[in-house]
């Protein structure tokens, strides 16, 4: 039988007659997409290398009324297209229209193993036919599952290689699918050492970093997006730096959105040029205010990275770049980071008559920083650097009722595992040093 393959969608050539007594294989190279320094070759003689996609489960399902020994078998496959959903919807129901119109019948199919570290697996002992392929399941770090494709075996192959003794027939065959990889994003947080008291201006500030995906190189990214929404304790977000492996990026690359959610979004220009940086780093510095304390204390924050790519020959003309612009119908929850979590105390000092426990007003405090903030016992604390701010005043002056009031100081903070939600600092108190500055009418300041 003369056979037409469908190798790299072109039409190949092998002569002999195929054994319908053997079996074969299909041997899976799993990568990311963008990542391969060559094309492989269906012998697997030529490497490739590119970065290899580990536990992604594949299923081949034997076409059961395609006789591959029949010319007209082989005909109908040099003109048969795989359409995007030949695989269903949940990955179980196979469909295929063959040529002149019938539906294809398909077996239960054959489940392969994970694939390893180098995204390598076998699915063996297939019996000569032809096969759909379908990726059936895959870790979440999968953004874009490689599309359906047919394998026959054995497969026709015109590459000299005395390797293979049954002249141009391959029955282990080798493939090459792709994957769009996206791993979670990861998130830092650094509060201002001099900025300790709520409602003391950019005091917060979030780093954010992500990989960028290594795309097909007939891909082009449709959106890549990184939103910060802040917590209802937190306001005036704003966007501190852009950047891609330490290099600032140009701000005609990206929107940059500030207020209560900020965002980076890029625009066509800006996609383009993440095309051109496969797997490095980008990193994106939010900031923020602590307006308010909550009940226990805690403020957490999560941000998400949304990215999709499709084959194109340009990135949209207006990508959308926040995730309320992408286009409905468009699957993408994002990633998220991990979480992180600021801690704060309010402050209440009740100021008395040293004698009677009258309450006394006008008594004025400034609040510092401890040398030892997390020591065991704060009634040692000393004082280091200068008065810290809150709601931008540095004394606090007692009320009526001889109340000091200091909106909230910073306690602690932490940053959380991937997948772990409701973080919790590691200390739960932090020792501050109040020293009062000027006495209330008729008393002196104490030694």
């Amino acid at each position: 039988v003369a056979g037409l393959g469908l190798a790299s969608g072109a039409a190949v050539a092998a002569d002999g007659n195929i054994d319908t007594s053997r079996t074969g294989s299909i041997v899976i190279h799993k990568h990311e997409s963008g990542s391969q320094s060559a094309d492989g070759t269906p012998d697997g003689q030529t490497g490739t290398g590119g970065a290899g996609v580990a536990d992604v489960v594949f299923t081949a399902y034997r076409i059961t009324d395609l006789d591959l020994t029949t010319q007209a078998a082989w005909d109908g496959l040099k003109t048969l297209s795989v359409p995007a959903d030949a695989c269903g919807a949940d990955d179980n129901t196979p469909a295929l229209t063959l040529p002149g119109g019938a539906a294809a019948a398909f077996d239960a199919g054959v489940v392969s193993a994970p694939t390893d570290a180098t995204g390598l697996t076998t699915i063996g002992n297939l019996p000569v036919k032809a096969y759909l392929v379908c990726e059936t399941s895959a870790p979440a770090t999968v953004k874009t599952k490689s599309a359906p494709f047919l394998v026959t075996i054995p497969f026709p192959n015109n590459t000299a290689n005395t390797a293979h003794p049954d002249g141009n027939w391959l029955y282990d065959v080798n493939v090459y699918p792709k994957n769009t990889v996206v791993l979670a994003p990861t998130k830092s947080i650094t509060v201002e050492e001099t900025k300790h008291g709520v409602q003391a201006g950019e005091q917060v500030t979030f780093p954010v970093t992500a990989k960028i995906p290594s795309i097909a190189a007939t891909d082009n990214f449709t959106h890549f997006i990184i939103d910060d929404p802040l917590d209802a304790n937190m306001e005036n977000g704003k966007v501190v730096s852009v950047k891609i492996d330490g290099v600032d990026v140009p701000t005609s690359y990206y929107t940059a959105t500030e207020g209560q959610t900020v965002t980076v979004g890029f625009n066509s220009a800006g996609l383009a040029h993440l095309k051109t940086k496969p797997n490095s780093t980008i990193e994106v510095v939010f900031a923020a205010t602590v307006k308010s304390v909550p009940a226990d204390g805690n403020i957490r924050n999560t941000a998400k990275l949304y990215v999709d790519a499709k084959p194109s020959n340009t990135p949209p003309d207006t990508p959308p770049t926040t995730p309320n612009d992408i286009p409905p119908g468009t699957p993408d929850d994002g990633t998220p980071t991990n979480e992180v979590v600021s801690s704060w105390g309010d402050v209440k000092v009740l100021k008395q008559d040293k004698d009677n426990a009258k309450a006394l007003e006008g008594a004025v405090f400034q609040v510092y920083n401890a040398t030892d903030p997390y020591a065991a016992d704060c009634s040692a604390a000393t004082r280091t650097g200068d008065p810290i701010a809150v709601g931008g005043a540095t004394e606090f002056t007692s009320d009526a009722t001889g109340v000091v009031g200091i909106a909230g100081l910073f306690v602690d903070s932490k940053v959380g595992a991937a997948g772990v939600t409701g973080v919790t600092p590691d200390h739960t108190q932090r020792c501050y040093v109040l020293v009062e500055t000027k006495a209330p009418a008729g008393f002196v300041l104490p030694s």
